[in-house]
């Protein structure tokens, strides 16, 4: 049978105090078990979870917005550095992934939010979550958003003005994705006469899915990236372009395998990467934005 260590056993392993003990059977991280009301702790268990955390420490979890170019920087960095380090990436939402961030239970984030009182991207809805936190903003690259409609445009669509006024079928975006702010924001513009709004007709958590759901005639319209037209065949609207940024907690940004990755944003790098990547500039990757 495996070992029990009690919580002073425990902390005296970790060299921890017994009040960091209970925090951390409270998080649910360490291995633990309730025997008879009181807290044990498998000794192997908790020997597999100290190896597992310092591997994760060599690895990179990306958590935020969407982005085609962005999984293509993780997954050439995981072929060249496996398995030493990979990169991983869940594409959840640009203000999901700053909440992860926020929360501890990511490396970086993805993020490209517009605040619709400056105009400025990111900063503002940074300030806002990560007040009490140390951060580091990089810029990734811009990338062209617009309205993604079928081919040949037979609605005759122009403007989100006319996907409102017209009723067409269109495919929103998840909430919490940049892409959903940059779309609220843009039927705001249109004023207060647009009550009725949109007529979402579908939620997707990707460019690509509301790309597909135009090509398979289950919407209208919908807004994205231009990529995603490409390949299906689709026309493209521009409306906007927006900056995507990285977001790295400071503590974490001088550290060998964050310091390795942040090298991967080389323009001669991504440039060979966006090569066929129709609406991106890469006019300022790897600059950074902001530091506190």
């Amino acid at each position: 049978m495996d070992e029990m260590l009690t919580t002073k056993e425990l902390a005296g392993l970790l060299r921890l105090n017994e009040k960091k003990i209970y925090q951390l059977v409270r998080d649910g991280t360490v291995p633990r078990v309730r025997i008879a009301g009181k807290w044990l702790f498998p000794r192997n268990h908790v020997m597999r979870w100290i190896d597992e955390n310092v591997q994760r420490q060599k690895d990179i979890l990306i958590v935020g917005s969407d982005d085609i170019l962005l999984a293509r920087l993780l997954s050439l960095y995981s072929h060249e550095n496996i398995p030493e380090s990979i990169a991983y990436y869940s594409p959840v939402g640009s203000a999901k992934g700053i909440e992860a961030l926020a929360k501890g239970k990511c490396q970086a984030c993805s993020t490209h939010i517009l605040d619709v009182e400056s105009g400025d991207y990111n900063l503002p809805y940074l300030r806002r979550v990560l007040a009490d936190q140390k951060y580091i903003v990089v810029n990734l690259w811009y990338r062209r958003q617009g309205l993604i409609i079928q081919r040949g445009n037979p609605l005759g669509i122009k403007s989100i003005h006319d996907c409102i006024e017209r009723k067409v079928r269109f495919a929103g975006r998840n909430i919490g994705s940049g892409t959903q702010v940059l779309t609220e924001y843009l039927v705001r513009k249109e004023g207060p006469d647009e009550k009725a709004g949109l007529k979402v007709v579908s939620t997707c958590d990707t460019h690509m899915e509301v790309a597909l759901k135009v090509f398979f005639n289950e919407a209208d319209a919908g807004l994205g990236i231009e990529y995603v037209t490409r390949h299906l065949g689709l026309d493209f609207i521009p409306l906007k372009d927006e900056r995507l940024d990285l977001v790295v907690p400071k503590e974490l940004w001088s550290t060998f395998y964050i310091k390795h990755f942040i090298e991967y944003l080389n323009p001669s790098i991504v440039t060979k990467l966006s090569r066929n990547l129709p609406g991106y500039d890469l006019k300022e990757t790897g600059k950074t934005i902001f530091s506190c």
